[in-house]
Order: C-alpha cells, then sequence, then structure tokens
C-alpha cells in the first residue's frame, strides 16, 4: 500500500486513476498465459514422473511394472493434451479479435486446476522423495498451487462461463 507517494509525471504508465481499466483490457491474455503455463508445467511433471517410476524399485520390480501408474499417468497425459488444446482455441480465438471471454476462461478453469491434480498424482507416485526440498517435484507441486488463484481465482472463472452460457 502506498500512501503519499508521488510518481513523477514521466513516470506515469497509462492514465491517472485508469489502473484497473489498464489491468482489465490484459486479463485475457493474462488467462491465457497463465492456462498454457499450468500445461507446460504439468507437462514437465509428467516427464520427471515418467522418469522416475521408470527407474524407482518397490518390491522386486519398477513402479512402471503396476498397471494401475501406467495408466493414471496416461490419462493425465490425456487430459494435458485436451488442456492444451483448449488453450490453443481460445488464443486462436483471442487472436482473431473474437469475444473469447468465456473460452478463455473455461482454459485458465480446466487447465490451472488440471496442474494441480497432476502435481498431486507426481507427487504421491515420487513417494516420501516428493516432499523433499531438494526435489523438483516439490517445488512444482509447491509453485503450482497458485496457477488457480491468480489471473482470477477457478471459481470466478466458472461465474465467466455461466454468465455465457446459454442452456435450453
Amino acid at each position: 500500500m502506498f500512501e503519499n507517494c508521488r510518481v513523477p509525471k514521466e513516470n506515469i504508465l497509462g492514465e491517472v486513476n485508469k489502473g484497473f481499466y489498464s489491468i482489465m483490457r490484459n486479463f485475457q491474455n493474462e488467462r491465457t498465459v497463465l492456462a498454457a503455463q499450468s500445461m507446460g508445467e504439468a507437462s514437465k511433471a509428467l516427464e520427471l514422473t515418467l522418469q522416475y517410476v521408470q527407474e524407482r524399485k518397490a518390491f522386486g520390480e519398477t513402479l512402471w511394472d503396476k498397471q494401475t501408474i501406467r495408466q493414471r499417468l496416461a490419462m493425465l497425459q490425456a487430459k494435458v493434451e485436451a488442456g492444451r488444446q483448449l488453450t490453443y482455441h481460445a488464443a486462436w480465438l483471442d487472436s482473431m479479435g473474437q469475444d473469447c471471454v468465456k473460452e478463455v476462461s473455461m482454459a485458465k478453469a480446466f487447465c490451472c486446476e488440471l496442474v494441480n491434480e497432476t502435481m498431486y498424482t507426481c507427487q504421491q507416485f515420487h513417494g516420501g522423495f516428493g516432499y523433499v526440498r531438494e526435489s523438483a517435484i516439490e517445488r512444482m507441486v509447491r509453485d503450482a498451487r497458485v496457477q488457480s488463484i491468480g489471473g482470477g481465482a477457478t471459481e470466478v472463472m466458472l461465474e465467466e462461463i455461466s454468465k455465457r452460457s446459454i442452456i435450453g
């Protein structure tokens, strides 16, 4: 919070007392970037986890040998690809100058929740090592949490979608 803070005229960005409107104009871009960033983070977590479960042995075989682990990772890969395509579509609509608040909000909500689902599963598959501060997955889990909050929380995105949905 700034009180009695003076900014020289040459250092003012945009119009005085219009900062909120400047932020609002950038929301679609910010939300699209957060969706894309989330899918990048999820992809990297899956890559690290795939490598880990193929090397980590438990009870005489690798974790990869467990059907459940393979199938859960496969489903997450499918979801991440779906999120990536949803984000590409929203970004394309925005680049074409179309009203895309609904589609961007869908991408942001879906991808930013999905990155957290992915991180939870990946950390689980890393076992105790997933909680060690020096492990990449531990840091990724902490960092991913903000995605569903920043740029408008998931609940805000769902309201944006519902306001633009016509049912019946």
